[in-house]
């Protein structure tokens, strides 16, 4: 019997290990190389088991049952024994010593093969099936992120209209007697304040990086994309904290924490991909 089982990792590590059988190394290196050929990724550790195989055939062998018999029989009269001989001494006798371990030079890769191609076959099915509920959820999480840089978008616009309102407020409050607000000086403070509150720059790359990354999540190429999905997702949080350095505004940091809590989830369940 062999059982392949798989766990995340950066890489590919695979071990094989025998029980009650010992794995010659030309048969665990034919193992590794069939591993190897189908998977990209993952902490896989492979067991074989020497099992018997269960068939619906007799399993008593008569002859050797009678041949047993008479040679116990012929032996308790030698020893001059009153009980007779019994089919549970026979048994006995048939069963002989616990069989060891089977030997390196019995144990073959043909013989090892179609259990090894059947085990990797039903891991990658249950494999394709986590991946089936990987893609949904990081595809949903990217939708989130997607809405919430949009909000952000949304909120900023309004920003330099809001700055320049507080800014007209608190100088109306300074400003007493007979001295007015000069109306040029204003607009250039406005206008000063409204290009260090532009984001734009910063949403046009967020919103680059999120499409690339929603490409690379929907890639089947066979090369995993684990360190590019890392990079972006590195870059989209560098681009969130920027937002939240520059603006300085209560509704666009709630936005960008909330972001920054989706792009770790989304981070975390990336890890996960081969």
């Amino acid at each position: 019997m062999v059982e392949v089982r798989s766990l995340n990792a950066r890489g590919i590590d695979i071990k094989v290990r025998g029980r009650e059988i010992d794995i010659p190394p030309a048969v665990e290196l034919e193992i590794l190389a069939a591993l190897r050929a189908r998977l990209v990724r993952g902490a896989v550790s492979v067991t074989i088991r020497d099992e018997p195989v269960e068939t619906g055939e007799n399993p008593i062998d008569l002859g050797a049952a009678r041949r047993a018999h008479g040679v116990l029989e012929s032996l308790r009269r030698e020893l001059g024994l009153a009980e007779p001989v019994d089919l549970g001494t026979v048994a006995a006798f048939l069963a002989g010593p616990a069989a060891g371990p089977v030997r390196r030079d019995e144990l073959t890769w043909e013989m090892v093969r179609p259990a090894v191609e059947q085990a990797l076959q039903e891991m990658q099915i249950m494999r394709a099936r986590e991946g089936a509920a990987l893609s949904l959820d990081l595809a949903q999480r990217l939708n989130r992120l997607r809405r919430l840089v949009a909000e952000i978008g949304e909120t900023a616009s309004g920003l330099p209209t809001r700055a320049a309102r507080k800014l007209e407020e608190r100088l109306a409050a300074v400003v007493t007697g007979t001295a007015a607000i000069d109306p040029q000086r204003l607009a250039q403070e406005v206008a000063l304040l409204a290009e260090r509150l532009d984001v734009s720059e910063e949403l046009v790359r967020l919103r680059t990086h999120l499409d690339h990354l929603g490409e690379l999540l929907a890639s089947s190429a066979a090369e995993a994309p684990g360190r590019k999905i890392d990079f972006l997702v590195q870059e989209i949080a560098r681009e969130l904290n920027t937002i939240g350095a520059k603006v300085q505004d209560a509704p666009i940091a709630t936005l960008v924490v909330e972001s920054k809590a989706e792009l770790e989830k989304l981070r975390e369940q990336a890890q996960n991909i081969e």
